[in-house]
């Protein structure tokens, strides 16, 4: 039999401690375990089903916590694994949390992409709306399965958007051009542009 014989708080997250046991460090784990646990200084412990408790009671938490985050609002597997890791969960423990709430269909990475996609594509053409969902952890599968979905025309947005920008300007072959360069840096291709500009060229 083992002992605990401190329980101290982290520094950097004062929601969970470090336990010790027989003078040792044994794990970091959330203080609302340790209460639901009723773990205390002295208590006398086998180590291993002590492990096995924390590490199924660090799972359960880290569930619940994932589950009240996404809840909120959508969130991709990254976005949800790195969430937890800042919370002082560990990798293994945030990956297994993510499984779980994918099984429950909480995160679906697909889903999360069509709604970011049919969001934000008046203003994005594809190539930067792909760039941020991959920096989100969205995977280029997903991406492309989730464009298929998605109700969205590129060049007919392209086209309102180069309108929206030249509405108050003169349709100069410079101020045409501007429009075209500002639509590639929104992320449209180079056709998607040619086509949103078009119309204008006939002005000069």
């Amino acid at each position: 039999m083992k002992t605990i014989t401190a329980i101290t708080a982290q520094d950097k997250n004062k929601d969970r401690v470090n336990l010790f046991v027989d003078g040792e460090f044994f794990a970091g784990v959330s203080l609302e375990i340790v209460l639901k646990l009723r773990l205390k200084i002295g208590d006398a412990v086998e180590e291993d089903r002590l492990k096995e408790i924390l590490t199924e009671a660090e799972r359960t938490d880290a569930i619940q916590k994932a589950a009240d985050y996404v809840l909120k609002t959508f969130k991709t597997k990254r976005q949800v694994k790195d969430y937890l890791i800042k919370k002082g969960y560990s990798e293994d423990v945030a990956w297994a949390a993510v499984d779980k709430l994918k099984e429950y269909g909480y995160i679906d990475d697909k889903e999360y992409s069509k709604r970011f996609i049919e969001s934000t594509s008046k203003t994005q053409g594809r190539r930067l709306i792909e760039y941020k969902l991959m920096m989100k952890g969205v995977k280029k599968e997903d991406i492309a399965l989730a464009y298929e979905d998605a109700e969205t025309d590129d060049k007919v947005n392209a086209r309102a958007l180069a309108e929206k920008y030249l509405r108050n300007k003169d349709k100069t072959k410079e101020n045409v051009m501007k429009a075209y360069k500002y639509l590639i840096g929104k992320g449209f291709s180079y056709e998607q542009a040619d086509y949103a500009v078009a119309i204008f060229k006939e002005d000069y």
